[in-house]
Parts: C-alpha cells; structure tokens; sequence
C-alpha cells in the first residue's frame, strides 16, 4: 500500500480484529471488509463524485462564540455546475451537522455551496422548544421570541425567557464568521458570493432545517427575503400564529413530514400558516414521482431505518442519517423528495 502503510497498519486503523491482521488477506477482501467495518452509511464510501468537506470549529471563525461548540460542515462538489447558491442546513434540538450529512451532500451534487451550522439548539428547561412552550400562557409568543433570540440574538427588543442567546452565538452571526473564514482560507471556492456589506446575502441562500432547525429556517424568511425554505418534519411548534406573516413569498417554502410523528397536526397547520398548502394536496413522496403535482407539501409513510413507527422514530426519519430509511444501495429512500425540495 501506499505511503508506506502496510496493509496490517491499515487493517488496525479501521478496528479490523487483530486475529485477521495476520491472515494472509487479499487486498480487494480487505477493501471489502472496511467496507463492512465501517458502514455503507459512512459519506465518504458513498460520494460520487468525491466532495469537498471542510470541518470547522466555531470558535476559529469567531472566539466570541461560546457556545454550542461542535463543528460546523461546509460542502461543495467541484465537478457539479454551481447554481450560486447557498444551502444551509440547521439541526433538530440538541443535534448537530454531522447527523444529517445524508441531506447536506443531495444539496452539494445539486449544485449548492452547502453549510452544516451548528447554533444554540438547546433550551433553559432542557426540554424541546415544543415541550416548553405549549404549556405556556401564550405558547404562540414563546415559540416566536425563542426562534428570534436563536437566530438574531437577545438584546433587540425581543428576549425569550425559555433560551439565553448573545448576539456572538447567534444564528446570524456564527453563518457569516463561518462564510467569512471560508472566504479567507479558500479564495478560490466562492463562499465571498454569500456575503454583502459583512452579513449573509439572503437573496442567495435557502434556508433549510429539521425539527427546531426548520422552524429557525422559518424564522429567517420571516425577516428577510431568503431564496427558498426547506422544512423537514418541520416547523412543529403547537401555535403558528407567527408564521402567518413572512418577507418571503409562500411559492418559496417547501415541506416534508411523516404522517406517523406526533407533531403531525402541528405542522400541517403551521404550513397552513405559510401558505404553502394553496399549492396542491399533501403528497406521499414513496408512492409518487418528482414533480409530485408540484406540490409543496410532501410525507411519507416508510418505515424508519432503525426502531419503528412511534413519534421520535418518524420524526427523525424524514432527514436524520441513522433513521431516514436507505434503499438497497445505501442512498437515501428519500432522496427524490429532498432534491425536488431543494430545486424545484
């Protein structure tokens, strides 16, 4: 092998059990049995064409960050003709990038810059936003005030007692810090088109996100005129009165939900909300093909990759990488429905 990594160095870097490190192995079974070890999950057994992955702490792009402190993921595919667009994706409650690379890479071969944020996701209960703010005396302003702090940061007028975000940790601020170290560590890559006097260039990027994240991709096209939103079992928050109104135009937002999850209610009235139910019917994404009747609303029925059917397991399901179900192949079952989402 290469490098001068012999092949017993290499067979014990990917845990292969040290009984086989002696065996006399053929170099394709060995391939097949990191194959096997690590799992046709794993990106990077799956790319095709290869992807460019960049791994980013937050506080190297910004030490005022304090917060929420994994890695952001930044992904374009250099064989793809660019659409100059930004996808940034936004985690589920106490989640991070890394469980949703299944979505980020679909967006990537489509021809976007893409951004894995990792943000404040958590609450001062240590509940979901949901479970916080439905027993609220006024739950509709719980759930907008939290998605404001978490997106702008406390200290415009619009505090959230159930989340504590500063400016430094908020959504907003941790996207450009990252759009601006990406500019300065890769010239070369474009990421400077997504950025316009020192903040994000909205008209440029879609905003997408699961759970909690879709409903703080709502809360961003609700102030600014973004280029679409992407809502996976999202926005699930048990008022929606806030969603009512929005900077960008119903046409632009997209959803997808699995009819088993509990929220389902929840987020079809919050689509309601939007707007987006005026351009057709829900659609099953499985039992139907892209343009799906050009639909803004898709669900889905599959059977989750892993547990079953209940609340938590459907959730996930529609974006997460450990439960959204896999074809054969190990591709995403979904992942005509998150492409028509993304483009249409």
């Amino acid at each position: 092998m290469k490098n001068g990594l012999t092949e017993a160095k290499f067979k014990s870097t990917i845990g292969i059990p040290a009984h086989l490190i002696t065996s006399p192995l053929p170099l394709v079974l060995l391939i097949s049995l990191v194959f096997w070890t690590i799992g046709p999950q794993n990106p990077a057994w799956a790319q095709t064409p290869p992807l460019v992955l960049h791994v980013v702490a937050p506080q190297a792009t910004d030490p005022a960050i304090d917060q929420a402190l994994d890695d952001h993921l930044a992904w374009l595919d250099p064989t793809a003709a660019s659409n100059d667009k930004l996808f940034v994706f936004l985690p589920g409650f106490s989640l991070i990038p890394t469980d949703y690379e299944f979505v980020q890479q679909e967006a990537a071969l489509l021809g976007y810059h893409v951004i894995g944020l990792i943000y404040v996701n958590s609450t001062l209960t240590g509940l979901t936003l949901v479970n916080t703010c439905r027993s609220s005396p006024d739950p509709n302003s719980c759930y907008e005030n939290a998605h404001f702090e978490i997106v702008y940061g406390n200290g415009l007028g619009i505090d959230s007692p159930v989340v504590d975000v500063n400016q430094p940790n908020s959504i907003v601020n941790r996207l450009t810090k990252l759009l601006q170290y990406l500019d300065n560590n890769y010239p070369t890559e474009g990421w400077a088109d997504f950025l316009a006097d020192g903040a994000p260039k909205w008209s440029k990027i879609a905003v997408s996100g699961h759970s909690q994240g879709g409903g703080n991709a709502a809360m961003i096209a609700k102030h600014q005129l973004v280029d679409r939103v992407a809502m996976f079992s999202a926005v699930a928050d048990t008022a929606s009165e806030w969603e009512l109104t929005h900077v960008t135009p119903s046409a632009r937002y997209w959803g997808l939900v699995h009819d088993q999850e509990n929220g389902f209610g929840s987020i079809l009235a919050g689509w309601g909300s939007l707007g987006i139910a005026a351009f057709g019917p829900v659609v099953t994404a499985e039992t139907n093909s892209p343009p799906y009747g050009f639909t803004h609303t898709l669900a889905t029925d599959l059977r989750p990759q892993r547990g079953g059917f209940h609340d938590s397991d459907a959730h996930r399901s529609t974006a997460q990488d450990r439960y959204t179900p896999l074809n054969r192949d190990g591709t995403p079952t979904l992942a005509d429905a998150w492409r028509y989402m993304m483009s249409q």
